[in-house]
This record gives C-alpha cells, sequence and structure tokens, in this order.
C-alpha cells in the first residue's frame, strides 16, 4: 500500500510507541522515520504503523495498514523487531521492514502482536541462530582472560608491536620497509647459518620481528581474527604452547628448505599454526562444532591457508616454508590435543594433552635440529670480516686504476719515477700495511671459513707489501730484475687468493 492510498477504518485495539531509526544504527525503515506508533487491530487482523514520510525534509505523517499475509518472518533482536513484506519500499529492498520498541520487553510483546507465519527458509536460519548462540554461549563459559587485553592472543600482539618499535624506533631497522637489515641479523632473524651455530634462541626471536609496519600490521590482523577463538577452544596454556611450536616449526621448515640464503623474519608462520590448530580441531571436534559454525570456520581457514600459500609461491620474498611448517605443526597439535567443550570432561583432560602436545613438540624438534643445515663459518664472524675490509675493498678499487695506468707509464717512457715511488710509498704501502693489521687483529673462531679467508688474505697483503718494496727500487735504480720480482710477488699474491677461491668451491 502506497503512503497515499487513503486510510481503511481502523480501530486499534492495542497501540505502543516506537521508532523508526536510532542514533548511530545503521538499519532503518525504508519507509517511515521519526517516532510513531505501532497498532493492532484484532478483528479482523490487522496492522498500522503511523510516522513521518521517509523523505528529505518530509515532515508528513503517513499510516501503513498490513493484512496477516503482508508479514512473514518475524525476529527479535534486543530493542528492534524486524519482519519480511512486501509492501512498500521495505518490500522492494532486502532488510524488510524495521521498528524500534522502548526496550528489549516492549520488542518482545510487540513481536508477539504479529503474526507467527515463517518460511522455511527462515525457520532453518532461526535453529542456525540458535545453534551458533548455544556454541557462543559455551565459549564464554570456557577459562579465559575475561579482558581481551590480557588474553594470551592480546599479549602476543602486544609484544610483537613493543618489539617492531624497538627495531625501528632504536635499532633503526626501519618503519615502512627495512633500511637496514643488520638489527636483524644481530637479534633475532632466522638463517641457518646463524641459527644452527648454537644461536637456536633465533626460532623463537624471529617470531616477533617483522620487516616494516605493512608486515606487521597484516599478521595482527590475521592473529586477532583467528586468535580469540582457538584460545577458547584450546585453553590458554596449550594455546600458548601451540602458537610457539608452531612458529618454532616453520622456523625448523624454512632452515632446512632455505638453508642461509634468507634472514626470516616474523609472526606469519606461528599464525598458520594457529589456523592449522583450528582445522585439527574441527577435524577431531567435529560433533562440539555445530555445522553452522563449521561450515563457515572450514571455509574461512583454508581460504586463508590457500590464498596466502599461494600468493607466497608467486612473491619469492615470501618465506613460504614457514607457513607450511607452521600449518603442519598447528594442524598435528590441533588435533591431538583438542579438548572437549563440557567442562566436566575438559578439566580432566587437559593435563593429559599438554602432556602429549609436549611429547610431539620434543619429536619435532630433536627432528628439526638433526635435519637442518649446518655451515662452515660463523655470521659473527663474517660481519667483523665486512666491517673490516669495506674501507679496504673502496678505496683499493680507486686506486688500483691508477696505479696501474702509472706503472704502465712509467714502463714505457721511464719518466716520472719520483712520482710513480711517491704514489707508491703514500697510498697504496700504507693501505696494505693498514689491512693486514687490520684483519689480524679481527678475532675469529679458529679454522673456520672466515679465519682460513683472513689466513689467505693476510698472505696476500704482505706479498703485495713485498712487491712493493721491489717495485720502489725498480723506480729509484731503474733495475729490470727489480720490476720483474715485483711481477712474480704480485702474480704469487693473486695465486694465493686464486687458491683459496678454488678450494672454497671444491668444498661446495
Amino acid at each position: 500500500m502506497s503512503p497515499d492510498t487513503p486510510a481503511a477504518p481502523f480501530r486499534a485495539d492495542v497501540s505502543v510507541p516506537v521508532d523508526f531509526h536510532l542514533f548511530a544504527r545503521m538499519e532503518y525503515n525504508a519507509d517511515l522515520k521519526g517516532r510513531g506508533t505501532f497498532a493492532m487491530q484484532r478483528d479482523p487482523p490487522a496492522y498500522r504503523f503511523t510516522g513521518l514520510r521517509r523523505q528529505f525534509l518530509s515532515g508528513k505523517r503517513v499510516e501503513l495498514d498490513f493484512a496477516p499475509a503482508d508479514i512473514l518472518n518475524v525476529q527479535v533482536d534486543g530493542r528492534k523487531v524486524r519482519f519480511a513484506t512486501t509492501k512498500g519500499n521495505s518490500g522492494r529492498l532486502t532488510g524488510g521492514f524495521v521498528f524500534y520498541c522502548r526496550n528489549a520487553a516492549g520488542a518482545e510483546e510487540a513481536a508477539g502482536l504479529l503474526p507467527k507465519v515463517s518460511d522455511p527458509d527462515f525457520v532453518a536460519g532461526r535453529e542456525d541462530l540458535a545453534e551458533k548462540r548455544d556454541f557462543e554461549r559455551k565459549l564464554r563459559q570456557l577459562p579465559g582472560a575475561g579482558n581481551p587485553y590480557l588474553s594470551v592472543t592480546g599479549v602476543i600482539i602486544a609484544l610483537n608491536v613493543a618489539v617492531f618499535l624497538a627495531m625501528a624506533g632504536f635499532l633503526g631497522a626501519g618503519w615502512l620497509e627495512t633500511t637496514d637489515l643488520t638489527p636483524y641479523i644481530l637479534y633475532g632473524a632466522n638463517n641457518a647459518a646463524a641459527t644452527t651455530d648454537g644461536q637456536w634462541w633465533r626460532l623463537i626471536t624471529s617470531m616477533f620481528m617483522h620487516y616494516g609496519a605493512l608486515h606487521l600490521a597484516l599478521n595482527m590482523w590475521a592473529l586477532f581474527q583467528s586468535g580469540r577463538l582457538v584460545e577458547r577452544l584450546q585453553g590458554r596454556a596449550l594455546y600458548a604452547t601451540t602458537y610457539l611450536a608452531s612458529g618454532v616449526g616453520g622456523g625448523f621448515l624454512s632452515l632446512a628448505w632455505h638453508g642461509n640464503k634468507i634472514w626470516s623474519a616474523g609472526a606469519s608462520g606461528a599464525i598458520f599454526g594457529v589456523y592449522g590448530a583450528l582445522l585439527g580441531y574441527m577435524l577431531r571436534e567435529k560433533e562440539a562444532l555445530p555445522k553452522p559454525v563449521l561450515r563457515p570456520l572450514v571455509r574461512s581457514t583454508l581460504t586463508f591457508a590457500g590464498y596466502n600459500l599461494f600468493y607466497g609461491l608467486i612473491h619469492p620474498g615470501i618465506d613460504n616454508a614457514a607457513h607450511i611448517g607452521g600449518l603442519l605443526t598447528g594442524l598435528v597439535l590441533g588435533w591431538l590435543t583438542a579438548p572437549p567443550l563440557d567442562l566436566g570432561n575438559r578439566s580432566s583432560l587437559l593435563g593429559r594433552r599438554l602432556a602429549i602436545a609436549a611429547a610431539a613438540i620434543a619429536v619435532m624438534v630433536v627432528a628439526g635440529v638433526e635435519a637442518a643445515p649446518r655451515y662452515d663459518y660463523s655470521v659473527t664472524d663474517e660481519l667483523a670480516w665486512a666491517d673490516a675490509v669495506k674501507p679496504f675493498v673502496a678505496e683499493d678499487a680507486a686506486l688500483e686504476a691508477g696505479q696501474n695506468a702509472a706503472l704502465d707509464a712509467w714502463v714505457r717512457t721511464r719518466r716520472n719515477g719520483a712520482d710513480f715511488r711517491r704514489m707508491i710509498e703514500d697510498k697504496m704501502v700504507p693501505l696494505y700495511g693498514t689491512f693486514a693489521r687490520t684483519i689480524d687483529s679481527l678475532h675469529l673462531s679458529p679454522g673456520r671459513l672466515t679465519a682460513r679467508r683472513r689466513k689467505a688474505f693476510s698472505e696476500f697483503a704482505r706479498l703485495r707489501l713485498d712487491a712493493y718494496g721491489h717495485l720502489v727500487a725498480a723506480v729509484e735504480q731503474n733495475d729490470p730484475q727489480e720490476l720483474e720480482a715485483y711481477n712474480q710477488l704480485n702474480e704469487k699474491a693473486s695465486k694465493v687468493l686464486q687458491s683459496f677461491q678454488d678450494s672454497q668451491k671444491a668444498a661446495r
């Protein structure tokens, strides 16, 4: 019926005040606005709503009449009452006819005056809703932090944010993107050469580090979405154990897969483990989860895992090995330890399930340590070496071309010998002398790659210094024999480095 249709004779037996839109509520009536009334006529049954016409700046009051056949699928949600209809704008739109009573009790009373007719889909939906609410009630009864900020999930998120702020704010790791990898290398990123060199703690620290604010935000959002539910299902102790173990499991697979090629950091392996634990729980406790809850959970979990694994395949910078390792670890732990929702059985089983989790984690750790690749160098030694040789490499590259050109010119013309000699004595000899003293003063692990490299480069530097002595003599005395001695020592120095490089290739 259009609001302009003349009203039929109507005798209100019951009339209650209603609102057609509440402040800050997104749902509103598509036909009426403001405050109004809902009235019922018992014989013959009819229903009338009176309010302002829903038009911009309209102050005209109108009446909408409904017959019992016009009203279907009445539902109550707090103060809100909604029903399906074919009348007016509410019938053309998908939201139905909506009005608000003064309180929840008034809404129940008003709904009781409306027809009780429901279609099969609506009945099924109400049954699903009832099952969901019963499941949510059981979840709320499970032990857990009353304050979400004090939950395990909240604490984990806070720790990740705190580590990020420290890395970016105090260590210069970068806010939006990584500007310097050194803090990650020094303080906890996962890499086989560092982790298996006695720094197994990196398997834990790496899952609290992130490469930029976006990396952190995406991971924490995914954890927030899944972690609260899994924490309730598993209990705080088991959930925290699953989270950390999944991060470690992802770290182990990353070591085996990537070796020393990448520096892995981020909570995604542990978060994949949370989703895996949810999947494992659903596989074991199917009866505990009603179908209206189970179906969307399975779909969202598989979608999350599938999308992120596919995304990792087409973006080589993403550590998919950590994702897969975390997912599998969480799946196994979630299935092995799934505690029932029933509080009576749950409390008696939790200790046993934690013991099972500890045993499974111990097996994973032993297997992971055994399978992780080892490398013949210390990351700390390599960093010290890089810092020591960087100035030399830059200066030597700048001087080498000038030295060779001056040497060629002197050999051809035997002129400008004094300038060439000063160049050798004032620049090349101090450069190699400082280089030799610097690398000899490094404290390196004996017998390992960096120490062997230091030995080769130290011998190289001394041979070059001896060669420069002969070159200076050759220039001062114009002596071909001294020049030949210079060439021989220079060639010997090059062979020392080549021999070291060949030995490293053979070792691989």
